[in-house]
């Protein structure tokens, strides 16, 4: 008697997908490894600003995922997907020893070691580009379909696992190894952390081709994508020309030279690229935690007390992964069944709900950015601002009719006053008169001493002066530059500028060094040369005159706060004061969790189900290729960041808005494929379907 085909003995479990899940763990590690610290590799070490950092490292995803796309064609059509794959790794070990090299080239002038980062970052794009479209669905071809769809979900699972334990213990540990080792005379070690990352693919690919013999490897189809191509051009071509009356499906013009099963499966793949369009701007926020929240990051406090650790900028990165594995852990049995109780079943509809959960990441995103940033200053309509620093250990008493001020500044202090211009020429400035007399403490000027002077007042400016002197006889109310650029530094960092007297100079060996004693930063006084605002890293700072340090209090330098340090010697003594306006808040890195759970939620539900609906909506012949043009995706995705980043966005917060706007729109778009996309394949939707396993013949958009 015939069995029936649920009787039938299923083929066993494929071994070989071990060493493929392996080998994807270490590639991964390399791969998540490298982009965990590569931004602060770009920004300390390289020395490119934020929006550079940005562009290079959105640069280097683009092409990761823009190199699948003839990575495939290779696949699929020419050298198999082993070769591919094998060929390609090489390539990336020898991308990882040149960023290696680069990293400890410090013989070479800095911009040769950008350079030679660059290169080895390309080879690095390059090789895990090609890796990409391949690996997966060199695992997926291990197996029997339709017999084994429920182990072919279970490897789709274990594939993504590896991906996020990889992505976990890669960004726990890279930022360690660049931070708490000291090596060539910096206070971190980034050579160290790249060199971790190199000797892991060299075992990956070890692994690899352990399991040769085991594989199951498909010839290529050597006309798969041509045909594909040929039909399509074919059947516009026909649809132009030709009389023939009107047909269900323009590509069915094509059938004088195409199969039926050559038009069908074109149809399959133009129907799933045309759901791909909706890919790349939730890619675009997928890759911004890397980058956009590393930068957030740097700006926020990561001490652990309780456990004397310091969690590093990069290293919060951790948490996508880590809430990766717990959604994967979790998925079939929590969150499918969570999901199919509101009605989200399809994938389309899974998409559209990480839609919806990424707009709320990154609202959150821009939410913290403007708690840290804080308040402005704001200058009424029609009126100028003035701050008078007064560098002497004595009460300065200042007089002015026009300012209606009769006031004291104190001993080393500030002060300020608002005024309404009434001039109407061009400049919108007056020029007002002043009287500053000093009390009988102030021994170095005559008894009764008034000193006459003017001041300028410009509409919409504030302007600073320092009252110090120029020589031991002469004393000046002296303007500091042209007035103060109050402007907040779009990526939150603290200004800094110092205010001396005469008895200073840009020569002398004055430097702001670092409280904490594992960090070797610092600034020389001659990088505030003109008294201007310099942006300075967040931390505790001393201060260190030829050598030995002040006897002041460790300055405690939070983001997105203007600072004026004020140097002056009054007697034998030495007067340091350091003053704060518009500041911000140095709130604690911990703070950035909740975007990272919705962000991390959205990305595994999105990541697992785009990689099955392209395995399964894929014809045989063109698995590879479909995958790499789902990857494609994120490529695109990556070039929407560069060009938001060129456009010069002032606030932080304002651009994570954005992206949340854009990502609005997009889910709307997804919700609308949801609706009118139907499968032509296999596909398991959800965890409560799991043991229904029917075929849907339905086709393309309705």
């Amino acid at each position: 008697m015939d069995l029936i085909p649920d009787q039938m003995e299923r083929p066993k479990y494929p071994k070989s997908t071990w060493l493929i899940i392996i080998f994807e763990f270490c590639e991964r590690f390399t791969y998540f490894g490298l982009k965990t610290i590569l931004v602060l590799y770009l920004t300390t070490i390289l020395k490119f600003n934020g929006d550079e950092s940005t562009i290079i490292y959105h640069s280097f995803i683009f092409l990761a995922y823009f190199i699948p796309v003839p990575a495939a064609i290779l696949g699929d059509s020419h050298w198999g997907k082993f070769k591919t794959v094998l060929y390609m790794s090489l390539v990336y070990v020898v991308g990882c020893i040149v960023l290696t090299g680069a990293s400890i080239a410090d013989m070479f002038n800095l911009d040769v070691q950008k350079i030679i980062a660059l290169f080895g970052l390309f080879l690095i794009s390059v090789g895990t580009g090609g890796i990409k479209p391949c690996i997966y669905a060199f695992g997926g071809d291990q197996f029997q379909l339709p017999q084994q769809e429920k182990q072919l979900l279970s490897y789709t699972t274990k594939f993504s696992f590896s991906v996020y334990v990889g992505g976990l213990i890669t960004a726990f540990l890279m930022p360690e190894l660049r931070q708490s080792v000291h090596c060539f005379g910096r206070d971190t070690c980034f050579p160290l952390a790249f060199s971790v990352t190199t000797v892991m693919m060299f075992f990956s690919i070890a692994i690899f081709l352990t399991g040769k013999t085991m594989y199951v490897m498909k010839k290529p189809e050597r006309n798969g994508l041509t045909r594909t191509i040929g039909c399509i051009f074919c059947a516009l071509r026909a649809k132009i020309t030709s009389s023939v009356p009107f047909k269900a499906h323009w590509l069915e013009y094509a059938k004088e030279k195409y199969t039926e099963s050559e038009i069908s499966d074109t149809k399959s793949i133009l129907d799933v690229i045309c759901v791909f369009t909706a890919y790349p701007v939730f890619w675009s926020l997928y890759e911004l935690p890397g980058s956009r929240w590393t930068l957030q990051a740097t700006l926020m406090n990561g001490r652990v007390d309780f456990l004397d650790w310091t969690i590093k900028p990069d290293q919060i990165q951790m948490l996508a992964p880590l809430f990766g594995i717990t959604v994967l852990v979790l998925l079939e049995d929590v969150f499918y069944p969570m999901l199919a109780t509101i009605g989200i079943r399809k994938p389309l509809q899974k998409l559209t709900f990480c839609g919806v959960l990424a707009v709320i990441a990154f609202v959150i995103a821009a939410l913290l950015q403007f708690k840290i940033v804080g308040n402005t200053t704001e200058i009424a309509p029609g009126q100028g601002h003035i701050n008078i620093y007064n560098g002497f250990d004595c009460n300065v008493y200042l007089q002015s009719k026009s300012l209606h001020v009769q006031n004291y500044i104190g001993p080393l202090e500030i002060f300020n006053v608002s005024h309404t211009v009434v001039s109407q020429d061009v400049t919108s400035e007056d020029i007002v008169e002043i009287t500053l007399s000093f009390e009988s403490k102030c021994n170095f000027v005559p008894k009764n001493y008034e000193f006459n002077t003017t001041v300028t007042i410009i509409e919409g400016k504030v302007i600073s002066y320092h009252l110090a002197r120029l020589n031991p006889n002469t004393i000046a109310l002296n303007r500091v530059g042209i007035y103060d650029s109050l402007v907040k530094e779009k990526f939150g960092y603290p200004n800094f500028r110092i205010l001396f007297d005469y008895t200073f100079d840009f020569i002398d060996n004055i430097t702001l060094i670092k409280a904490d004693h594992n960090s070797l930063t610092s600034y020389s006084l001659s990088l505030f040369n003109w008294m201007d605002f310099n942006a300075i890293k967040v931390g505790k700072y001393n201060i260190s005159y030829n050598g030995k340090m002040f006897a002041t209090p460790t300055m405690d330098i939070i983001p997105a706060t203007f600072y004026t340090l004020t140097l002056q010697r009054n007697g034998d003594k030495m007067d340091v004061r350091l003053f704060s306006k518009d500041e911000g808040n140095y709130i604690h890195l911990m703070w950035q969790l909740p975007q990272y759970l919705f962000m991390s939620i959205a990305d595994i539900i999105f990541m697992v189900t785009v990689v099955k609906f392209a395995f399964t909506e894929a014809p045989t012949s063109m698995k590879s290729f479909i995958a790499a043009a789902s990857l494609s995706t994120m490529a695109f995705g990556n070039v929407l960041v560069i060009i938001i980043s060129t456009m010069g966005i002032k606030n932080q917060a304002y651009e994570f808005l954005l992206y949340s706007g854009l990502m609005l729109a997009d889910t709307l778009l997804l919700a609308y494929f949801s609706v009118v996309y139907r499968s032509k394949n296999t596909v398991i939707t959800d965890a409560i379907t799991l043991n229904e396993n029917t075929m849907n013949e339905t086709t393309g958009f309705d």
